[in-house]
């Protein structure tokens, strides 16, 4: 037994399991090396999907400022008219039309769902992630919950106003009776309530505005600090 382990060679042994060793420590730090990557492409073509997502709610989010916008001015205008006892003019009877208009934010969330079945942890920036959630959790949301309001009032009172009141025949919106009607009390009263939602859903929606094109921004320079 002696003679057995003195013809031992020590030397190639220890070489040996050096090398099995190395091929362990190299094939394990390959998988990590492998997953890193993989989850990497994960996140960034996450991120550019949140990216182009947002990018596509600015087209929308922008079409909403234009109606709010315009409903906002003939609200004011409405109110001007009623306040100064004026006359029915050619710019407020062009901007009558506006009565009609709802707006709705179409966001394209699909992306984002698919983020969460993936994981909120698939992006590795805690800021990033927290202001993604943020766009979509908290400024979509209230933006949604005060449509709401803006959609009822219009379907429960300007709607049942406005056929009340106006011809809309001939693709034109004409008062009925224009003193009467801009002497009304319910109808400074509907119109009054508009113009505090409508400009309030304008000034969401111009914060929205800034938050997603601030947001793209951080998510376009975030993709190029991980590539």
């Amino acid at each position: 037994m002696k003679k057995f382990i003195k013809k031992i060679n020590w030397k190639y042994a220890f070489g040996e399991l050096f090398l099995i060793f190395l091929g362990i420590t190299m094939a394990i730090w390959f998988n990590n090396w492998n997953e890193h990557q993989k989850s990497k492409r994960i996140e960034v073509k996450s991120i550019k999907e949140i990216k182009n997502a947002i990018h596509q709610d600015l087209l929308d989010i922008e079409e909403n400022i234009a109606g709010f916008g315009a409903r906002v001015a003939l609200y004011e205008r409405i109110i001007r008219h009623i306040k100064n006892d004026l006359p029915l003019d050619k710019d407020l009877q062009a901007q009558l039309p506006y009565l009609q208009g709802i707006t709705t934010f179409l966001s394209n969330i699909g992306p984002y769902e698919t983020l969460k079945s993936r994981g909120l942890e698939t992006i590795s920036n805690d800021s990033i992630r927290l202001k993604i959630s943020l766009y979509y959790d908290f400024e979509y949301e209230k933006i949604q919950t005060n449509e709401r309001q803006h959609y009822e009032h219009h379907i429960n009172y300007m709607k049942p106003m406005m056929l009340k009141s106006f011809d809309m025949s001939n693709n034109e919106i004409k008062p009925l009776n224009y003193d009467e009607l801009f002497h009304d009390f319910e109808f400074k009263q509907t119109i009054s309530w508009a113009l505090r939602i409508d400009q309030y859903m304008l000034d969401l929606y111009k914060r929205l505005s800034k938050k997603a094109r601030s947001l793209i921004k951080e998510l376009d320079d975030e993709i190029i600090r991980i590539e």
